[in-house]
């Protein structure tokens, strides 16, 4: 389901060297279990979407190592991490190349090194390898001029070469008059089985004159999906809020479901919910201190 790295004060290493903190797997049913320890870096671990493989980066290298044995396989020098395909077993490598960078899919169990035909290009962000046939990727919105997103366009293009379509998450439509929250890096999250593409978006409010200054607000925030295979709606998720800044808080996706970090009640306390009904589950609790990994994703 997901893995978390414990900011463990007790295990700082007066040496000089990076300390080395402990790891723990979550498993669907909320179970958890310990799998060795690693650096506390933010983008130095990556879980597969299935769970079984994890990546971490050691010595400026990256290493597939299979959980459910003791296989472990070396990515090529010079290649990072972009993406889990989400069925688990590939992954996106990128390789700097004038202007952009080269794509390579690194399949798995074999460790097999695939040059693709798509190239990565500067001011794109990708949100999901899909089966490891597709890319699905969001034009940045960054800049001096950066305004909220009204309306989410994702391109979705064969690795090979093919040809390429697009989704898109038509926010004004699903939610009223609305943005992508955030105008610099709006909150938006790919993955998931069926893949989709979820982001957090908040309805355009004119603040009242009449309001005190230091008046707290509250903003309702919604959570609007699309499937990224047929283009049509993933639902509709209202986050809970409150006025004192405790809210549900966004994580990503897992499986069939969307991870919420529920601060209303506990800073530790993850939820996941189904899209199909909105319905809510406790999954598990985690420490305080802790980075998340979710699945599919390689930065926390």
């Amino acid at each position: 389901m997901l893995l978390y790295q414990v900011n463990d004060r007790g295990g700082l290493d007066m040496t000089g060297a990076l300390p080395r903190w402990p790891m723990y797997l979550v498993t669907a049913s909320g179970e958890q279990f310990g799998v060795g320890l690693a650096d506390l870096m933010r983008v130095s671990q990556a879980l597969s979407p299935d769970g079984r493989w994890l990546a971490q980066r050691r010595d400026g290298q990256w290493w597939i190592r299979d959980l459910t044995g003791i296989t472990e396989r070396a990515v090529p020098l010079g290649y990072e991490l972009r993406q889990w395909s989400t069925d688990g077993q590939a992954l996106l490598l990128g390789q700097p190349s004038g202007a952009g960078e080269t794509y390579a899919a690194f399949t798995l169990p074999g460790g097999e090194l695939r040059p693709l035909a798509l190239r990565g290009t500067a001011g794109r962000r990708t949100l999901a390898f899909l089966d490891g046939r597709e890319l699905a990727t969001e034009e940045s919105n960054a800049g001096s001029d950066a305004r909220p997103h009204r309306q989410l366009t994702i391109a979705i293009q064969d690795v090979n070469g093919g040809t390429a379509r697009s989704v898109s998450l038509a926010t004004t439509h699903e939610v009223g008059p609305g943005d992508l929250r955030n105008a610099l890096a709006p909150l938006v999250r790919g993955g998931g089985d069926p893949p989709a593409v979820w982001a957090l978006v908040t309805p355009q409010e004119a603040v009242p004159t009449s309001q005190p200054e230091a008046t707290p607000t509250v903003s309702h925030k919604t959570l609007v999906g699309v499937d990224l295979r047929s283009g049509r709606s993933a639902g509709r998720i209202d986050l809970a809020v409150s006025r004192d800044g405790k809210d549900e808080y966004f994580l990503g996706l897992v499986g069939t479901d969307v991870l919420l970090q529920d601060l209303t009640v506990g800073a530790g306390e993850l939820a996941a919910v189904d899209p199909a009904t909105g319905q809510r589950r406790v999954l598990t609790s985690v420490p305080d201190r802790t980075l998340l990994f979710l699945p599919g994703n390689y930065n926390s």
